[in-house]
């Protein structure tokens, strides 16, 4: 599956150059589509500013491409995140990255993935716990920096940014993946199943902190 979502996103970006638009006018379309569509929860740029919603700026186009077709299909679950009006801080709506997804076509999950490639991710400003931090440090120089490179900053592929993100995100997937209720490839699955309850939270804090593993 991997290996045809990147064949995919390479015949896409091939095809550019036989039309009338380049990558930056694919960017421009995906920003405004972004910001039709997502900028309530996840901003204007993909930092967000709630603790329950993820930071997405600056994630690989691939792995963009691939978490919203898993929407669109139905492969990927979305719960109902409860956002604030921005007409009244009383009313409430709500919104489903299901229903979100598959109101898109595929160019247009295309362009919003090309777009937030582009943007620079933002660390969340959070307290940590030093001491378990750099204990996490260590565990991923040790399990994770193979995937998740340059302590885990780099968007490279199908790997997530972790450093800087949100604890309540961090945690709330963390969950998820020990429960087995999201997919891991076997590599990762492998590495996760060593990590104990308390390497878990050492990772987190090591993620939310500024500290470098050099």
């Amino acid at each position: 599956m991997r290996t045809n979502l990147i064949f995919h996103l390479l015949i896409f970006m091939l095809s550019l150059s036989t039309k009338a638009f380049s990558i930056d006018t694919t960017e421009d379309i995906g920003k405004k589509l972004f910001q039709e569509k997502c900028s309530e929860c996840h901003q204007q740029d993909g930092n967000s500013e709630d603790p329950e919603i993820p930071n997405i700026a600056g994630t690989s186009a691939i792995l963009t491409f691939d978490i919203l077709d898993q929407f669109k299909s139905g492969d990927k679950k979305s719960k109902s995140i409860k956002i604030e009006d921005s007409a009244t801080t009383v009313d409430k709506t709500e919104t489903n990255m299901n229903e979100i997804a598959k109101s898109l076509k595929t160019n247009e999950i295309e362009a919003i993935s090309f777009f937030l490639a582009k943007q620079k991710s933002k660390s969340a400003s959070q307290t940590f716990d030093q001491e378990l931090a750099i204990k996490g440090k260590d565990i991923h120089m040790d399990l994770c920096e193979n995937c998740h490179v340059d302590e885990g900053t780099n968007n490279i592929e199908d790997a997530s940014i972790l450093r800087g993100q949100w604890k309540n995100y961090l945690q709330s997937q963390f969950k998820v993946l020990s429960e087995g209720e999201r997919y891991m490839p076997r590599r990762m699955k492998k590495r996760f199943r060593k990590l104990s309850d308390e390497d878990k939270k050492a990772l987190i804090e090591f993620y939310i902190s500024p500290i470098s593993a050099n």
